[in-house]
């Protein structure tokens, strides 16, 4: 047995596929995985370790399952159930500090749990081979087993299958799925994915949902401090060439006007550049509710799809729902270097616009992937189509239209947009792109609606230009109203909900715009590498907007710090917004409880939690703005200028145009224009951890000679002892003058001295939205 624990921790770490299946075996592969079939119960006759990276599995006693084996003898799956212990060590202390949120635990330092239940799915053949197969046979369904591949299916929508399939066919691939059912946290779900951004995650799942708790890079791509690192593909996407049927209608209706859906044919072809050195099998993101879905090679020859058709298996998901993501297997590898032309074909209901990436085969994660595209879109004639790029070509043919539009620059995503009863505005002014605004004409003239909205986006991309030193970069901008209750920035084309073309409320509908408008900066000019960086373009694009409702829009100053206010009620969870118009009563929390699960901004989508599964927006698009705001002012106070802060935003779009850009390359731009000072504190603090902390302070002066003595008490609590941040104090004299104390709070308690030249008529806590904190004044 000690050879078996020697040999197990090596192929644990290092063991991954070299292409043990072959690719016309793909189908059948597929279909018995599906079958989920296990072998008859066998006794665990010794104890078994599981390495992983710092994850380790030690099965003590019990009983296990192998899955039906491959028709070349691989077996991909075990399951477990007796005595078990989970031990896994983090290196990041980001990672810990927020796991310690998510579990309620403050002192936890490891994942160290008991388990009675482990199922297993993986690529790597050597961990089956750790169990003794004598006796394995009758193979049939196993529940538990097949409870669980439900669960991932449904709660993740996680096709396992298809991913050991992909990781089967591809050369230097791995999955590695473990699901334990813990002593104390239910259901954990260790995984380790080569083909992700990050490969390595832990994943909490109980009868609430699921929370990704922990995600790693593997650990020869983690920075020395256990950071990840951005990520690589197989491939990448460089041209997609689109033919679509748009003149069917769906039954559905949607918006506020009761459009129709479109059931959409389309047809598109991409092109593909291999990054991997080969591969057999492509994973292409999808939206869920594509259906029929098909793909040839350049040669036209039928290509093997594997997708499962994830509604059939819930009774509260619709069943037009497949999974986000499905596998081609290639007829012939794509090689590193080489390009591949595929072409898929598949119907997608929509409503009046092509939604973000997801209405055409990408590859998942690759947001930073740009590409070029010619679309070729039919609809019906009393229809009108506006589309990124410029129009080739239009041709009427009975009851139809068709136009053709290129996409000749490399963009992140393409889009298109339609309606009935069409009207369109353009505005034209000095330094800016003409801003053509398109939309029903559902009541009957909605001309000065239209123009409303294509002023407010042309006022605020001339304020842009010149607040952020650089220009939008487009030949024309298409602003569309679509059914939907969001909107959505691409290159030189806009979503806008269709309420804003509705109605005109001060303040609140110019932020609206101009946030889709700063996108143009904050997003495309300049992306992010990953996830944990898209805070970035949220965060500075309502900051930005904010700024132009402030300097733009009458009684800006007081509509800006109304913002500030309803923002800091959301993310406190309590209505000091009142009744705003900028404020979100829906995605205020009032449980402290809840709220202190909330993951950081720096963990992206994974700040949500199942108490707050908005928790995403409330910390980037709420949260985010006011520490942007929080930065700013302490800036301004430290240096008397907002010129450090400005010129740090102009820098950092300049460097970083046309690439994707993390927090730290923010960072560390901010600190340049900062005399190179440390503000490592204040990204640890506000975007790295999730915590609010409370002071209670007070303060006395007493004078001192010619002059006189400031004391302030300050009382820190509900953040940790490795919490830093720096208070500002305002302190004002008569005849209009003040001055500044700053605090670095470091500790629980404090006492700060502070000699003035004269008297203070009143010492200010943390003015002008300087800190985001409960604070009350003894």
């Amino acid at each position: 047995m000690r050879h078996r624990f020697a040999l197990l921790a090596v192929i644990g770490i290092l063991a991954t596929s070299v292409f043990a299946l072959d690719p016309k075996d793909a189908r059948a592969e597929y279909d018995r995985m599906q079958k989920w079939q296990f072998s008859r119960e066998l006794a665990l006759t010794a104890p078994v370790t599981i390495t992983r990276d710092t994850a380790t599995w030690t099965l003590t006693s019990g009983a296990f399952r192998l899955m039906e084996p491959a028709a070349d003898g691989t077996v991909t799956g075990v399951v477990f159930e007796g005595q078990g212990q989970f031990r896994m060590t983090i290196p990041d202390r980001y990672e810990v500090a927020q796991l310690r949120r998510f579990t309620k635990r403050g002192d936890l330092e490891t994942l160290d749990q008991p388990f009675t239940q482990l199922v297993i799915r993986t690529s790597d053949a050597s961990v089956a081979k750790l169990f003794p197969a004598e006796g394995a046979s009758a193979y049939a369904p196993y529940p538990p087993a097949s409870k669980r591949h439900e669960a991932w299916l449904v709660d993740l929508f996680e096709d396992v299958d298809a991913r050991v399939l992909e990781a089967l066919l591809n050369p230097g691939a791995m999955q590695f799925v473990a699901d334990m059912k813990s002593a104390d946290f239910d259901w954990l779900i260790y995984d380790y994915d080569s083909a992700a951004d990050e490969e390595i995650s832990v994943v909490h799942s109980d009868s609430r949902g699921s929370e990704m708790w922990l995600s790693l890079d593997r650990p020869e791509e983690r920075s020395k401090d256990g950071r990840p690192a951005a990520g690589t593909h197989r491939a990448s996407l460089d041209h997609i060439d689109v033919k679509a049927d748009l003149t069917k209608l769906g039954r559905d209706v949607v918006g506020e006007n009761k459009q129709r859906t479109i059931n959409g044919k389309y047809v598109v072809e991409g092109t593909f550049t291999g990054i991997a050195d080969a591969t057999y099998a492509l994973a292409l993101a999808l939206a869920p509710s594509a259906k029929d879905v098909k793909a040839f090679s350049a040669s036209g020859a039928p290509l093997a799809v594997f997708r499962d058709r994830i509604g059939k298996r819930s009774s509260y998901i619709d069943n037009k729902y497949y999974d986000d993501e499905f596998l081609v297997v290639l007829d012939a590898p794509l090689k590193r270097g080489e390009k591949q032309r595929l072409r898929f074909e598949y119907d997608l209901e929509t409503a009046n616009y092509a939604p973000g990436r997801m209405w055409y085969p990408t590859v998942p994660e690759s947001f930073d992937q740009k590409h070029t595209a010619r679309l070729e879109l039919t609809v019906r004639r009393k229809n009108e189509l506006r589309s990124m790029g410029r129009m080739e070509k239009r041709t009427e043919t009975g009851d139809t239209e068709t136009s053709i539009w290129v996409v000749d620059w490399p963009t992140k995503m393409v889009t298109f947009s339609t309606a009935t009863r069409f009207e369109e505005v353009k505005v034209a002014v000095p330094n800016i792109p003409p801003v053509f605004s398109f939309g029903p004409d559902y009541q009957f003239t909605n001309t000065q609606k239209l123009h409303n909205v294509a002023a407010d986006v042309a006022n605020s991309m001339q304020y842009f230009q010149q607040l952020l030193g650089s220009s939008v970069g487009a030949e024309q901008y298409y602003v569309t109203s679509i059914a939907a209750g969001h909107g959505q920035a691409f290159d030189g084309f806009l979503h806008m909900t269709e309420w804003t073309y509705g109605s005109e409320h001060p303040g609140a509908s110019a932020l609206f715009r101009a946030h889709e408008v700063a996108h143009a900066w904050w997003g495309h000019k300049v992306g992010w590498k990953s996830y944990r960086d898209q805070w970035l373009s949220e965060a500075f694009a309502e900051y930005c907007a904010m700024l132009f409702v402030k300097d733009f829009v009458k009684g800006g100053d007081k509509y800006f710090e109304e913002i500030l206010r309803s923002y800091d009620g959301i993310v406190k969870g309590n209505f000091a917004g009142g009744f705003s118009k900028f404020n979100r009563p829906w995605l205020i929390e009032r449980s402290s409880t809840d709220r202190a699960r909330l993951g950081p901004i720096g963990h992206g989508w994974r700040a949500s939690t199942n108490e707050i599964p908005y928790g995403y927006t409330v910390q980037t698009y709420h949260k985010g703005p006011l520490v942007v705001h929080m930065l700013r002012t302490i800036i301004r106070m430290r240096t008397g200028s907002d010129e450090p802060f400005f010129k740090t935003l102009k820098d950092f779009l300049h460097e970083y145009d046309g690439k994707a850009a993390s927090t730290e390359d923010f960072r560390r731009v901010l600190e340049r224009n900062l005399g190179g000072n440390d503000m490592g504190w204040f990204f640890d603090a506000w975007i790295y951890r999730a915590d609010i902390p409370s002071y209670t302070w007070k303060y006395t002066v007493q004078p001192e000679g010619d002059a006189f003595m400031l004391t302030v008490d300050v009382e820190r609590r509900g953040v940790p002892e490795s919490f830093v941040t720096v208070i500002p104090l305002r302190v004002e004299f008569e005849g209009n003058k003040q001055g500044y104390v700053f605090i670095p709070s470091k500790q629980a308690k404090q006492t700060v001295t502070q000699k003035l030249p004269a008297k203070p008529k009143n010492v200010v806590f943390a003015p002008d939205s300087s800190l985001l904190a409960w604070v009350k004044r003894q």
